[in-house]
């Protein structure tokens, strides 16, 4: 039951976000209906429109619901979060010297193995 409703929300939010994708689909699928009942020009046929001014006033109409109203428009203030101080200098007063230390390890001494700790099970 969750794996269709989610399949049903997830396809009704793409034909939402798609719905010229959508007009498009409903005038090729319905061309010949569209052509010979709702075109304004079926009475020319020397126009050839074949239900182009159909397809035309839907996308037009569909451009117009997905078009930002400025109703809806709120004012955007720029807030400044973070600023930068272009003097700001680094200055150092002592050199700084670089250490160099090597270590070396004695693979043959066994001073760093803990007899307590690391033993083989007692059965």
């Amino acid at each position: 039951m969750k794996r269709i409703l989610s399949f049903i929300i997830c396809v009704s939010i793409l034909l939402q976000t798609n719905s010229v994708a959508v007009v498009l689909a409903d005038f090729y699928l319905r061309r010949d209906y569209i052509a010979k009942n709702l075109c304004e020009n079926r009475d020319k046929p020397q126009m050839k429109c074949c239900g182009k001014c159909y397809l035309k006033k839907k996308l037009a109409k569909e451009a117009k619901e997905q078009a930002p109203t400025s109703r809806n428009q709120k004012n955007v203030e720029v807030v400044t979060l973070f600023c930068t101080y272009p003097q700001f200098h680094i200055v150092c007063f002592q050199p700084i010297e670089i250490l160099k230390e090597y270590f070396n390890r004695d693979e043959t001494s066994l001073h760093t193995y803990y007899h307590t700790v690391f033993h083989p099970p007692t059965a």
